[in-house]
């Protein structure tokens, strides 16, 4: 069996409950007195009026220090508290005796002592308070000479120990098997991911890497179609390495190296692409790529370059990528509406932002900015 552990172990989430009942206890319990105390005063005449209210005053500024002490400051549970308010619940037990009063008015508020102590110290805080209340009321009973029935009510504190005590303890060992049982479960939920994405890894490595080793040896005697493969190889390897390293679900870098892949791919041209930075894909970025995949198709188709050059830089906060071929080139007043690139890169971006710069001679080369910053 779990040894209950107290209060200055740690904090529990069911701790904060156990605040609340230990509260209700004690408003209840000042409630019980004060209804008691001005009964007494009213009724009684052989009872010591200042006396009586100096144990209601006394209680009530208790009280209020012990929903200070539930608050903010979390001192409910602190050893000095927990002695004091012993000390406090003696005193109003014994204010009966001192104002000679007929009967006793200390009501319940001894009892939500015990609902410190066992918040504190568990069951076995809560059975010595109770053991030191039932003291003092044996010897009240004694002193006053009162009825030996009302002396054996006392052990009523021991009862209420026993629930609270046993019943704080058992509520804090169910809520650390709870947190047990959790992390037992968020360390198997992690295994599996784990174990999920190296599946998906293994799978990808035989989709790609095993086929194209298979591809290289079969074609092994055409150099052209052999370097496209490596190349092609090359390509998915830094895209899945990019997907893995990323922090975001989906990576706009990874994301822009698969537009890459697909353009060298469809028109069997190299793209030498340096990306820096990394971000997760929005709509911003959606249209920034599908401007940069519309300048990539646009080299690849109409440049007569054999290679176009990529740089980006990505950031969650600005975008900046460049697509730079040493083709024909074209003159820009005369052939921009008519390529395409006002509507399907242009107006892209400047629909999120953006701004496009283009720079283009005939037989000069192509490159054209694309540039996002969030407002």
């Amino acid at each position: 069996m779990t040894t209950p552990q107290t209060f200055a172990d740690h904090e529990l989430p069911v701790d904060g409950t156990l605040r609340g009942i230990v509260l209700l206890f004690r408003i209840l319990g000042w409630i019980w007195l004060m209804v008691l105390a001005v009964l007494t005063a009213l009724v009684d005449d052989n009872a010591s009026v200042p006396v009586v209210i100096g144990a209601a005053t006394l209680a009530t500024a208790w009280t209020g220090l012990t929903l200070w002490a539930a608050g903010s400051s979390n001192q409910i549970g602190a050893r000095w508290f927990v002695i004091a308010d012993l000390a406090v619940a003696l005193v109003i037990g014994a204010a009966s005796t001192i104002a000679g009063a007929e009967d006793l008015f200390h009501g319940g508020y001894p009892v939500s002592t015990l609902a410190i102590s066992a918040y504190r110290y568990g069951l076995r805080g809560a059975l010595f308070s109770s053991i030191v209340l039932t003291a003092e009321q044996a010897v009240v009973h004694l002193v006053d000479g009162r009825s030996f029935v009302g002396l054996v009510g006392s052990i009523v504190f021991i009862v209420f120990a026993v629930i609270l005590g046993a019943g704080f303890d058992a509520l804090r060992a169910q809520e650390r098997r709870l947190l047990v049982t959790r992390d037992e479960l968020d360390e198997a939920n992690a295994a599996e991911a784990r174990h999920s994405e190296r599946l998906e890894l293994a799978n990808r490595l035989h989709d790609t890497v095993l086929q194209t080793l298979g591809a290289l040896r079969r074609d092994a005697d055409d150099p052209r179609q052999v370097r496209y493969l490596a190349r092609r190889q090359e390509r998915q390897l830094k895209r899945t390495i990019s997907e893995y390293r990323s922090p975001y679900a989906h990576s706009a870098r990874a994301a822009l190296q698969g537009i890459c892949d697909e353009v060298e791919d469809v028109y069997r041209i190299e793209i030498d692409a340096v990306v820096r930075g990394d971000a997760d894909v929005n709509t911003c970025c959606e249209a920034v790529l599908a401007a940069t995949q519309e300048a990539l198709v646009n080299a690849a188709k109409h440049s007569g370059a054999d290679k176009i050059d990529l740089y980006a830089e990505l950031r969650s906060d600005r975008t900046q990528i460049f697509v730079k071929d040493r083709g024909h080139g074209f003159d820009p007043e005369t052939s921009a509406t008519d390529s395409g690139l006002d509507h399907s890169l242009i107006d892209r971006v400047q629909a999120v932002g953006g701004a496009v710069t283009l720079s283009t001679s005939p037989n000069g080369g192509t490159e054209v900015a694309i540039n996002w910053e969030a407002s």
